[in-house]
């Protein structure tokens, strides 16, 4: 980092110095207006820091006079003072500082001016979309977007440029608003914000050599994000550009996330099948579906047989790589409609739309059949496996469907186990006085 101090006092430059030496900088340190524009004529700084008041002048004069030298046109200027007169920050605005801090708090100082290098030296990355018909401009930004890491897929045409957006690739796109083809960079915009009107998702930024705000205005309105007139100043193009770039991907992080901690929290971390929540939320929309078009659904609930003894004799490292086997497995096993759901400690569950009732009958058995071939670390199991569907033509009630598979899993356990027991929720409710009697002490005695 290449910091220009410009102050009077001989202790703020020596708190300055060290602070910069013990980051690993050079530190660059003056005591008046003209030596400090000397130091900015012969050599680029990445920042200025000036004194408000200096002995050969102000620290806003000296951003005026810096502001006409190469070095100084595009170079963060922040003016120290503890004033809060706001006539006095409207002054150095004007004169082309770029922020105000407080001279007597050294340490945020630094740290503002870390904030401002960084934001200049990072490099980007990302995919920009750009339209422009005019060689000598088109060079020029191309020019600049790749300084900053980024690729370009440059088009003289709307039309051309509409074809070849991808959502998924490009993070940016940058159009002139008059160019060659069939329509304008307007159409362009309108277009794009048709299919994609979410501006985080989906940044625009808009060039112009027609100064009209009516114009601009309209853009706004069509969805642009932001507008640079031309000619373009190289400086103000790659800050806005690299504002709409960082910004989007932020955006893309958060929603990541929010995805992330979405599916954490419907998920079952063990198995990576979906948990209860999945299935509440899963089977509120499947029985509105349902119900709308008339659709077949079926339901298979399966209890591992005698999984409380793995545990106990295999301890339960062991019995959580069984399940995790037996998740895998049954993931395996869906279509893309299906819902693999772990039920409970050991209860695993398929919902499945348009599947009719004897169609998860054999789907049930051929799991049955897959489980018992599967043999995770070894140890042989089984599965006790209900079925039950709902018929077309009635209002679907998926919690009748799943009584009823619940009910045939333990009519399955009391015929032996390893079986498959298929029960529609009418005839669960005509043998809801039945009773199955289970011989095992880990199991529950049910009506």
């Amino acid at each position: 980092m290449r910091a220009l101090i410009v102050d009077h006092s001989k202790v703020f430059r020596t708190i300055w110095q060290r602070l910069v030496v013990q980051a690993g900088h050079e530190p660059m340190t003056v005591d008046n207006a003209a030596a400090g524009l000397a130091v900015l004529s012969r050599q680029p700084a990445d920042v200025v820091c000036v004194s408000l008041s200096l002995p050969d002048g102000d620290g806003i004069s000296f951003a005026r006079e810096a502001r006409q030298l190469d070095n100084g046109q595009s170079v963060p200027i922040i003016l120290l003072t503890s004033t809060t007169d706001r006539r006095i920050h409207r002054r150095a605005f004007e004169a082309g500082i770029t922020d105000v801090h407080s001279r007597t708090r050294i340490e945020q100082l630094f740290e503002r001016i870390r904030h401002f290098v960084r934001e200049k030296d990072d490099l980007l990355s990302g995919r920009v979309l750009y339209v422009e018909d005019s060689p000598t401009v088109s060079r020029v930004m191309i020019h600049v977007m790749k300084k900053m890491n980024l690729e370009v897929d440059h088009f003289r045409s709307a039309a051309a440029a509409v074809d070849a957006f991808d959502p998924d690739l490009h993070d940016l796109v940058i159009s002139d608003i008059v160019v060659e083809g069939d329509f304008s960079g307007v159409t362009l915009v309108s277009r794009l914000r048709e299919n994609h009107p979410d501006k985080t998702e989906l940044p625009i930024l808009a060039m112009s050599a027609v100064e009209n705000e009516a114009r601009r205005v309209e853009l706004f309105r069509l969805g642009v994000n932001d507008f640079i007139s031309k000619p373009v100043i190289m400086e103000e193009a790659r800050a806005r550009i690299g504002n709409l770039i960082v910004n989007k991907q932020l955006f893309d992080q958060v929603r990541q996330q929010r995805q992330q901690l979405y599916e954490m929290a419907m998920t079952d971390p063990l198995t990576g099948l979906y948990n209860r929540n999945s299935l509440a939320e899963f089977t509120r929309k499947l029985e509105s579906s349902a119900n709308r078009r008339d659709m077949p659904v079926s339901v298979i609930l399966i209890d591992i047989d005698h999984f409380k003894s793995v545990n106990d004799q295999h301890g339960h490292l062991v019995g959580d790589y069984v399940l995790r086997e037996l998740g895998e497995l049954l993931s395996h096993s869906c279509r893309d409609e299906d819902l693999a759901v772990r039920f409970g400690g050991e209860e695993l569950m398929l919902v499945l739309p348009w599947c009719p009732f004897n169609d998860a009958v054999r789907r049930a058995e051929e799991l049955r059949e897959r489980i018992e071939r599967l043999m995770p670390a070894g140890i042989a199991l089984t599965g006790s496996f209900g079925v039950s569907a709902l018929t077309p033509g009635h209002p679907v009630e998926l919690e009748a469907a799943l009584n009823a598979a619940d009910r045939a899993v333990y009519r399955a356990k009391a015929q032996g186990r390893n079986r498959v027991e298929a029960l529609l929720p009418e005839q669960a409710l005509a043998e809801e006085d039945d009773v199955f009697t289970i011989d095992d002490d880990d199991d529950a005695l049910r009506a």
